[in-house]
């Protein structure tokens, strides 16, 4: 399921879920999508661990209930020479094109906006300013009263961590030490900042000296 789908089905299940606990005189708490989505990648992983390992066992030392889950999950593997098979998930980055992985710093919240990082290796600046653009516009110019979609909470949550404002009012974007930066950038927009490589945000350094 995409991101998009995911927020869908997860609206679906709250009404009902709400529905059926106002019918009893219930409160309801309402389930996250995101909460969802790292909750099933928790799960992802220790099933395949099971399944590798042929290890059902429970605590109390029955394989009823970890053979019964690991085998309703279809498990499909990546098959030769279809590298780009919609079914093949090429292990280290997700669909956005994130990294899932960092041995040295958190990878990006997931999912981000498409283009900004692709194959778990790259960063393209020119997107990611283009995106900082069309969500400050969203949020602060043209506000719809509409709750954002996951892309725009993951991205605004990865900017606001990594970013710094100096006194001069310059909107530095610290950079991710791992990935490789898009050689079109251009240098004016690079720069260094406490031993780390920075991006430049004009946009924002622009629009919030006015706001």
């Amino acid at each position: 399921m995409t991101p998009k789908q995911w927020a869908v089905a997860t609206d679906t299940y709250n009404n009902r879920l709400e529905e059926k606990n106002r019918a009893n005189g219930l409160e309801t708490v309402k389930k996250n999508p995101q909460a969802l989505l790292q909750k099933l990648g928790e799960i992802e992983v220790l099933v395949m661990n099971r399944v590798a390992k042929s290890d059902f066992k429970s605590r109390s030392g029955s394989e009823t209930f970890w053979r019964r889950h690991c085998h309703a999950i279809e498990l499909i593997k990546a098959e030769p020479g279809r590298k780009n098979s919609g079914y093949n998930h090429r292990r280290g980055f997700c669909a956005d094109g994130a990294k899932q992985v960092s041995k040295n710093e958190p990878p990006p919240p997931w999912p981000q906006p498409p283009g900004i990082f692709s194959e778990g290796k790259h960063f393209h600046p020119r997107a990611f300013l283009e995106t900082v653009k069309q969500i400050y516009e969203q949020v602060f110019l043209r506000p719809s009263g509409e709750s954002p979609a996951l892309e725009q909470e993951a991205f605004a949550t990865m900017l606001l961590d990594r970013s710094t404002t100096l006194e001069s009012g310059t909107v530095l974007f610290k950079l991710y030490e791992e990935l490789e930066i898009d050689e079109t950038t251009p240098d004016a927009l690079l720069t260094m900042h406490n031993g780390a490589k920075h991006l430049r945000i004009e946009y924002l350094q622009e629009h919030w000296a006015t706001s």
